[in-house]
Protein backbone atom coordinates (compact mmCIF):
# COMPACT_ATOMS: atom_id res chain seq x y z
CA UNK A 1 0.00 0.00 0.00
CA UNK A 2 2.80 2.40 0.88
CA UNK A 3 4.54 1.64 -2.41
CA UNK A 4 1.30 2.27 -4.28
CA UNK A 5 0.94 5.64 -2.60
CA UNK A 6 4.51 6.58 -3.48
CA UNK A 7 3.94 5.59 -7.10
CA UNK A 8 0.71 7.56 -7.07
CA UNK A 9 2.50 10.68 -5.83
CA UNK A 10 5.25 10.33 -8.44
CA UNK A 11 3.50 9.12 -11.57
CA UNK A 12 0.22 11.02 -11.49
CA UNK A 13 1.77 14.51 -11.32
CA UNK A 14 3.61 13.62 -14.54
CA UNK A 15 0.33 12.50 -16.13
CA UNK A 16 -1.20 15.69 -14.82
CA UNK A 17 1.48 17.76 -16.52
CA UNK A 18 0.96 15.92 -19.78
CA UNK A 19 -2.81 16.26 -19.82
CA UNK A 20 -3.25 19.63 -18.17
CA UNK A 21 -0.46 21.83 -19.52
CA UNK A 22 -2.27 23.32 -22.49
CA UNK A 23 -5.42 23.87 -20.44
CA UNK A 24 -3.49 25.96 -17.94
CA UNK A 25 -1.53 27.79 -20.66
CA UNK A 26 1.93 26.54 -19.73
CA UNK A 27 4.62 24.54 -21.44
CA UNK A 28 4.19 20.92 -22.39
CA UNK A 29 7.45 19.49 -21.08
CA UNK A 30 6.20 15.90 -21.65
CA UNK A 31 4.24 16.04 -24.93
CA UNK A 32 2.47 12.72 -25.51
CA UNK A 33 0.12 12.93 -28.51
CA UNK A 34 -3.46 11.77 -27.98
CA UNK A 35 -2.88 10.74 -24.34
CA UNK A 36 -6.10 11.07 -22.36
CA UNK A 37 -5.62 10.33 -18.67
CA UNK A 38 -8.67 9.79 -16.49
CA UNK A 39 -8.04 9.47 -12.76
CA UNK A 40 -11.20 7.49 -11.96
CA UNK A 41 -10.59 5.05 -14.82
CA UNK A 42 -6.79 4.65 -14.80
CA UNK A 43 -5.97 4.62 -11.07
CA UNK A 44 -7.27 1.97 -8.61
CA UNK A 45 -8.45 4.60 -6.13
CA UNK A 46 -11.37 6.98 -5.93
CA UNK A 47 -10.89 10.72 -5.81
CA UNK A 48 -12.70 10.71 -2.46
CA UNK A 49 -9.80 8.68 -1.03
CA UNK A 50 -7.50 11.65 -1.58
CA UNK A 51 -9.29 14.38 0.33
CA UNK A 52 -8.10 16.73 3.05
CA UNK A 53 -7.61 13.92 5.59
CA UNK A 54 -5.33 12.03 3.21
CA UNK A 55 -3.33 15.18 2.53
CA UNK A 56 -2.88 15.84 6.25
CA UNK A 57 -1.63 12.28 6.76
CA UNK A 58 0.92 12.61 3.99
CA UNK A 59 2.26 16.14 4.42
CA UNK A 60 0.97 17.18 7.85
CA UNK A 61 -1.39 19.87 9.08
CA UNK A 62 -1.37 22.97 6.87
CA UNK A 63 -1.73 25.50 9.69
CA UNK A 64 1.11 23.90 11.61
CA UNK A 65 3.22 23.87 8.47
CA UNK A 66 2.60 27.58 7.91
CA UNK A 67 3.70 28.34 11.46
CA UNK A 68 6.90 26.34 10.95
CA UNK A 69 7.68 28.04 7.66
CA UNK A 70 6.95 31.51 9.09
CA UNK A 71 9.82 31.00 11.53
CA UNK A 72 12.29 30.39 8.68
CA UNK A 73 13.80 33.59 7.33
CA UNK A 74 15.10 33.80 3.78
CA UNK A 75 17.33 36.81 3.21
CA UNK A 76 16.74 39.08 0.25
CA UNK A 77 20.17 38.09 -1.06
CA UNK A 78 19.33 34.37 -0.91
CA UNK A 79 15.95 34.95 -2.52
CA UNK A 80 17.60 36.95 -5.29
CA UNK A 81 20.09 34.13 -5.96
CA UNK A 82 17.31 31.55 -6.00
CA UNK A 83 15.21 33.66 -8.37
CA UNK A 84 18.10 34.36 -10.73
CA UNK A 85 18.89 30.67 -10.93
CA UNK A 86 15.25 29.73 -11.62
CA UNK A 87 14.87 32.49 -14.21
CA UNK A 88 18.12 31.46 -15.92
CA UNK A 89 16.87 27.88 -16.27
CA UNK A 90 13.53 29.14 -17.52
CA UNK A 91 15.18 31.44 -20.08
CA UNK A 92 17.32 28.54 -21.34
CA UNK A 93 14.19 26.44 -21.75
CA UNK A 94 12.57 29.22 -23.76
CA UNK A 95 15.68 29.62 -25.89
CA UNK A 96 15.69 25.89 -26.66
CA UNK A 97 12.14 26.36 -27.95
CA UNK A 98 13.23 29.42 -29.96
CA UNK A 99 11.16 31.75 -27.81
CA UNK A 100 12.74 35.17 -27.32
CA UNK A 101 12.66 37.28 -24.15
CA UNK A 102 12.83 41.05 -24.04
CA UNK A 103 12.91 43.61 -21.24
CA UNK A 104 12.58 46.58 -23.60
CA UNK A 105 9.90 48.09 -25.78
CA UNK A 106 6.45 49.62 -25.50
CA UNK A 107 4.82 46.52 -24.00
CA UNK A 108 7.41 46.27 -21.22
CA UNK A 109 7.17 49.98 -20.43
CA UNK A 110 3.37 49.67 -20.24
CA UNK A 111 3.58 46.68 -17.91
CA UNK A 112 6.01 48.56 -15.66
CA UNK A 113 3.52 51.42 -15.31
CA UNK A 114 0.74 49.02 -14.32
CA UNK A 115 3.03 47.27 -11.83
CA UNK A 116 3.84 50.64 -10.28
CA UNK A 117 0.12 51.19 -9.64
CA UNK A 118 -0.18 47.84 -7.85
CA UNK A 119 3.09 47.51 -5.95
CA UNK A 120 2.06 49.97 -3.16
CA UNK A 121 -0.77 47.53 -2.29
CA UNK A 122 1.70 44.75 -1.46
CA UNK A 123 2.46 43.96 2.18
CA UNK A 124 6.13 43.33 1.32
CA UNK A 125 6.44 46.22 -1.15
CA UNK A 126 9.70 47.41 0.41
CA UNK A 127 11.27 44.00 -0.14
CA UNK A 128 10.30 44.16 -3.82
CA UNK A 129 11.10 47.78 -4.52
CA UNK A 130 12.20 46.93 -8.05
CA UNK A 131 10.29 44.51 -10.28
CA UNK A 132 11.90 43.22 -13.48
CA UNK A 133 9.52 42.66 -16.41
CA UNK A 134 10.09 40.48 -19.47
CA UNK A 135 7.83 39.72 -22.40
CA UNK A 136 8.15 36.25 -23.97
CA UNK A 137 7.55 36.15 -27.70
CA UNK A 138 5.18 33.19 -27.59
CA UNK A 139 1.48 32.76 -28.41
CA UNK A 140 0.86 30.95 -25.10
CA UNK A 141 -1.53 32.60 -22.63
CA UNK A 142 0.84 32.43 -19.69
CA UNK A 143 2.55 34.54 -17.02
CA UNK A 144 5.24 33.60 -14.48
CA UNK A 145 6.85 35.23 -11.47
CA UNK A 146 10.19 34.34 -9.90
CA UNK A 147 11.66 34.90 -6.42
CA UNK A 148 13.36 38.24 -6.00
CA UNK A 149 10.91 40.12 -8.20
CA UNK A 150 10.92 39.02 -11.85
CA UNK A 151 7.73 38.64 -13.90
CA UNK A 152 7.39 37.17 -17.39
CA UNK A 153 4.30 37.90 -19.47
CA UNK A 154 3.73 35.95 -22.67
CA UNK A 155 2.74 37.88 -25.76
CA UNK A 156 -0.15 35.50 -26.31
CA UNK A 157 -1.62 36.64 -23.01
CA UNK A 158 -1.28 40.31 -23.99
CA UNK A 159 -3.25 39.51 -27.13
CA UNK A 160 -5.83 37.43 -25.28
CA UNK A 161 -6.88 40.01 -22.69
CA UNK A 162 -9.44 42.53 -23.93
CA UNK A 163 -8.81 45.46 -21.59
CA UNK A 164 -6.47 46.98 -19.02
CA UNK A 165 -8.57 45.84 -16.06
CA UNK A 166 -8.08 42.18 -16.97
CA UNK A 167 -4.33 42.68 -17.37
CA UNK A 168 -4.13 44.42 -14.00
CA UNK A 169 -5.78 41.40 -12.39
CA UNK A 170 -3.17 39.10 -13.92
CA UNK A 171 -0.30 41.30 -12.78
CA UNK A 172 -1.84 41.44 -9.31
CA UNK A 173 -1.94 37.64 -9.28
CA UNK A 174 1.78 37.41 -10.08
CA UNK A 175 2.68 40.10 -7.55
CA UNK A 176 0.70 38.20 -4.93
CA UNK A 177 2.92 35.15 -5.42
CA UNK A 178 5.87 37.38 -4.58
CA UNK A 179 4.14 39.17 -1.73
CA UNK A 180 3.08 35.91 -0.05
CA UNK A 181 6.44 34.32 -0.93
CA UNK A 182 4.75 31.31 -2.46
CA UNK A 183 7.81 30.49 -4.56
CA UNK A 184 9.94 30.32 -1.42
CA UNK A 185 7.80 27.67 0.28
CA UNK A 186 9.55 24.67 -1.24
CA UNK A 187 12.93 26.27 -0.49
CA UNK A 188 11.86 26.84 3.11
CA UNK A 189 10.67 23.25 3.35
CA UNK A 190 14.12 22.13 2.21
CA UNK A 191 15.73 24.27 4.92
CA UNK A 192 13.30 22.83 7.46
CA UNK A 193 14.20 19.29 6.34
CA UNK A 194 17.89 20.11 6.74
CA UNK A 195 17.31 21.45 10.25
CA UNK A 196 15.36 18.29 11.12
CA UNK A 197 18.14 16.06 9.82
CA UNK A 198 20.77 17.99 11.77
CA UNK A 199 18.64 17.75 14.91
CA UNK A 200 18.35 13.99 14.63
CA UNK A 201 15.33 11.67 14.78
CA UNK A 202 15.05 9.86 18.13
CA UNK A 203 11.63 8.21 18.15
CA UNK A 204 8.71 7.24 15.93
CA UNK A 205 6.83 10.47 16.59
CA UNK A 206 9.78 12.48 15.38
CA UNK A 207 10.23 10.12 12.43
CA UNK A 208 6.62 10.63 11.33
CA UNK A 209 7.11 14.39 11.44
CA UNK A 210 10.44 14.06 9.64
CA UNK A 211 8.86 12.05 6.79
CA UNK A 212 6.23 14.77 6.32
CA UNK A 213 8.91 17.46 6.24
CA UNK A 214 10.87 15.49 3.63
CA UNK A 215 7.72 15.00 1.54
CA UNK A 216 7.06 18.74 1.58
CA UNK A 217 10.65 19.46 0.52
CA UNK A 218 10.11 17.51 -2.72
CA UNK A 219 6.56 18.52 -3.60
CA UNK A 220 4.20 21.48 -3.25
CA UNK A 221 0.87 19.90 -2.22
CA UNK A 222 -0.76 23.24 -1.49
CA UNK A 223 -0.09 24.84 -4.90
CA UNK A 224 -3.84 24.94 -5.53
CA UNK A 225 -4.39 26.96 -2.35
CA UNK A 226 -1.65 29.37 -3.37
CA UNK A 227 -3.20 29.96 -6.78
CA UNK A 228 -6.55 30.70 -5.17
CA UNK A 229 -4.91 33.19 -2.79
CA UNK A 230 -3.16 34.92 -5.68
CA UNK A 231 -6.39 35.06 -7.70
CA UNK A 232 -8.27 36.79 -4.89
CA UNK A 233 -5.40 39.20 -4.20
CA UNK A 234 -5.33 40.10 -7.89
CA UNK A 235 -9.08 40.68 -7.75
CA UNK A 236 -8.94 42.86 -4.63
CA UNK A 237 -5.93 44.87 -5.75
CA UNK A 238 -7.47 45.56 -9.16
CA UNK A 239 -10.56 46.91 -7.40
CA UNK A 240 -8.50 48.99 -4.96
CA UNK A 241 -6.60 50.46 -7.92
CA UNK A 242 -9.92 51.54 -9.47
CA UNK A 243 -10.40 48.73 -12.00
CA UNK A 244 -13.38 46.47 -12.61
CA UNK A 245 -12.30 43.08 -11.18
CA UNK A 246 -15.06 41.30 -13.10
CA UNK A 247 -12.87 41.69 -16.18
CA UNK A 248 -10.22 39.57 -14.45
CA UNK A 249 -12.83 36.86 -13.84
CA UNK A 250 -13.87 37.02 -17.48
CA UNK A 251 -10.42 35.79 -18.55
CA UNK A 252 -11.06 32.41 -16.96
CA UNK A 253 -14.55 32.10 -18.40
CA UNK A 254 -13.07 32.62 -21.86
CA UNK A 255 -10.25 30.17 -21.16
CA UNK A 256 -12.81 27.62 -20.03
CA UNK A 257 -14.74 28.13 -23.27
CA UNK A 258 -11.49 27.80 -25.20
CA UNK A 259 -10.55 24.46 -23.61
CA UNK A 260 -13.88 22.86 -22.61
CA UNK A 261 -12.72 19.22 -22.67
CA UNK A 262 -9.40 19.46 -20.87
CA UNK A 263 -10.24 19.38 -17.21
CA UNK A 264 -7.99 16.84 -15.53
CA UNK A 265 -9.82 14.56 -13.10
CA UNK A 266 -6.90 14.07 -10.69
CA UNK A 267 -7.41 15.06 -7.03
CA UNK A 268 -6.94 18.73 -6.22
CA UNK A 269 -3.60 18.33 -4.44
CA UNK A 270 -2.10 16.76 -7.59
CA UNK A 271 -3.09 19.72 -9.75
CA UNK A 272 -1.01 22.88 -9.94
CA UNK A 273 -3.94 25.19 -10.78
CA UNK A 274 -7.69 25.26 -10.11
CA UNK A 275 -10.00 24.62 -13.03
CA UNK A 276 -10.69 27.69 -15.15
CA UNK A 277 -14.42 27.59 -14.39
CA UNK A 278 -13.76 27.42 -10.64
CA UNK A 279 -11.41 30.41 -10.86
CA UNK A 280 -14.02 32.35 -12.81
CA UNK A 281 -16.71 31.68 -10.19
CA UNK A 282 -14.45 32.54 -7.22
CA UNK A 283 -13.21 35.82 -8.74
CA UNK A 284 -16.67 36.77 -9.99
CA UNK A 285 -18.23 36.23 -6.56
CA UNK A 286 -15.48 38.19 -4.80
CA UNK A 287 -15.84 40.97 -7.38
CA UNK A 288 -19.56 41.25 -6.69
CA UNK A 289 -18.94 41.54 -2.95
CA UNK A 290 -16.33 44.25 -3.47
CA UNK A 291 -18.54 46.25 -5.82
CA UNK A 292 -21.44 46.09 -3.34
CA UNK A 293 -19.30 47.95 -0.79
CA UNK A 294 -19.12 51.02 -3.06
CA UNK A 295 -21.83 50.58 -5.73
CA UNK A 296 -21.40 54.14 -7.05
CA UNK A 297 -17.68 53.77 -7.68
CA UNK A 298 -16.72 54.35 -11.32
CA UNK A 299 -14.60 51.39 -12.33
CA UNK A 300 -12.03 51.33 -15.13
CA UNK A 301 -12.12 48.76 -17.90
CA UNK A 302 -9.60 50.44 -20.19
CA UNK A 303 -10.06 48.72 -23.54
CA UNK A 304 -8.60 51.68 -25.39
CA UNK A 305 -5.80 52.05 -22.84
CA UNK A 306 -4.72 48.48 -23.56
CA UNK A 307 -4.82 49.02 -27.29
CA UNK A 308 -2.71 52.17 -27.08
CA UNK A 309 -0.50 50.81 -24.27
CA UNK A 310 -1.27 53.94 -22.27
CA UNK A 311 -2.11 53.50 -18.59
CA UNK A 312 -5.38 55.06 -17.41
CA UNK A 313 -4.60 58.12 -15.32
Amino acid sequence: MRLALVLCCVIIPVCNQVCGQEQQGVFQFFPVPNLKFNFDRDVPFKQADFGDNFLRQIVGDRDQQKQQLARIEVSEADESKLGKNQFSLFAKKLKSQRIGLTDKGKDVAYLHQLINKLRPLMTNRDRYSSISIYVADSPLTDARSFPGGTIVIFRGLLKFVTNEAALVGILGHELSHLDRQHQLEQFKNSLLAQQTINGGVKDYGQFAGFSQVMMNSFMTPYALEQEKEADLDGCRWAFQAGYDPREFAEIFRRLNDRFPDRQNQAPSFLRSHPYHIDRFIAIRDTSRKLIKTTPDKQLIRGRENLRRRQVHQ
